[in-house]
């Protein structure tokens, strides 16, 4: 190899490592204001009055559930422990936790709910109905709903832009979930 192609190659690895390091140095902000955003827009959400007023609901018709003889189904296990995860994730305090968790209760609800509504036993237990309707009368704000979703929308357009998402993926700046409330 000649000492011209040495000085080319060396020049070229040069840029490529400033142009990496260019491009950590100015995505980074907008990738940590933007998952920022998500977690403020969070809070609210995970108030005593909002989500987890409607997961102690879920849990309500969890134990009617269980008490009428469906604790032995899959989907009572399932919610069981997504609200275990649910749980656990208010106490660490993790904002993509507890948005994956609350995902998890809502789609366990509602299978819970589509069992209540697929047995001729289960539909005539009153216990069981009047827990669900509670669960599904008990949503949160809308306009919080709305709120966070469009700053995980906004977010996940800066993280997953062409130059943004090897940086992103690198950085630890991880996807977070739509939050989807179940009809219950």
């Amino acid at each position: 190899m000649s000492r011209r192609t040495r000085w080319i190659l060396l020049a070229l690895i040069v840029v490529v490592l400033g142009g990496a390091i260019a491009l950590v140095v100015v995505e980074r902000p907008k990738l940590d204001d933007a998952r920022q955003r998500v977690d403020r827009a969070w809070v609210p959400l995970r108030a005593p009055d909002q989500l987890v007023a409607r997961y102690q609901k879920s849990e309500g018709a969890l134990s009617a559930f269980d008490a009428a003889g469906g604790s032995d189904r899959a989907v009572s296990k399932d919610l069981h422990a997504a609200i275990v995860r649910w749980n656990r994730a208010l106490k660490t305090g993790d904002a993509g936790a507890q948005a994956t968790a609350a995902n998890a209760v809502e789609a366990q609800t509602s299978r819970l709910a589509a069992n209540v509504a697929g047995s001729e036993r289960l539909k005539v237990d009153v216990a069981t109905t009047d827990a669900l309707t509670k669960f599904a009368v008990t949503k949160p704000d809308p306009a919080l709903v709305a709120a966070y979703n469009k700053q995980v929308r906004a977010y996940e357009d800066e993280r997953s832009g062409t130059l943004q998402q090897p940086v992103a993926r690198v950085l630890g700046f991880d996807a977070r979930p739509i939050l989807v409330i179940g009809t219950g």
